[in-house]
């Protein structure tokens, strides 16, 4: 099986739990033991994910330092840490926010590593999405919370 290919399910597939807790409140469950409400339950998942991306930010940076077009050690601590302090100081909606705005930045600084030649365009396709649905399902919890 081809690396895109792989990367393309898996990534995808990540998505699935945004959904599910954006969508499963619709239906009447807030919450699923032993797991607890499906909204901070979200919120815990995206600290994952998000230090998951930004880790691969770090791999990126290790292995391509004189191509990066910034320091990627840097934005990736400066971000991960702002969302964390967030996630444990603030309320539901400002981590929900918090994430939704880091999705995006972690999105556009792949935009700049695509633009740059240090990221496939099928890679950035594929991260695009996958934040499109993160992204829409963070807001729909947002907005419902």
């Amino acid at each position: 099986m081809k690396d895109s290919k792989i990367y393309s399910i898996l990534a995808i597939a990540g998505t699935a739990p945004f959904i599910a807790c954006a969508i499963l409140p619709f239906a009447g469950i807030d919450s699923v033991e032993p797991f607890g409400r499906l909204d901070a339950l979200a919120t815990t998942y995206g600290l994952g994910i998000i230090s998951f991306l930004a880790g691969i930010h770090w791999a990126t940076c290790l292995y391509q330092a004189a191509r990066v077009p910034f320091n990627l050690f840097v934005s990736s601590n400066g971000l991960f840490l702002t969302v964390w302090f967030v996630y444990v100081l603030a309320g539901l909606g400002l981590v929900l926010l918090t994430q939704l705005l880091a999705f995006v930045i972690l999105l556009l600084i792949d935009y700049r590593l695509s633009q740059a030649g240090l990221i496939s365009k099928h890679y950035f396709g594929v991260r695009a999405l996958a934040t499109a649905l993160v992204s829409v399902s963070l807001l729909v919890i947002l907005l419902s919370s």
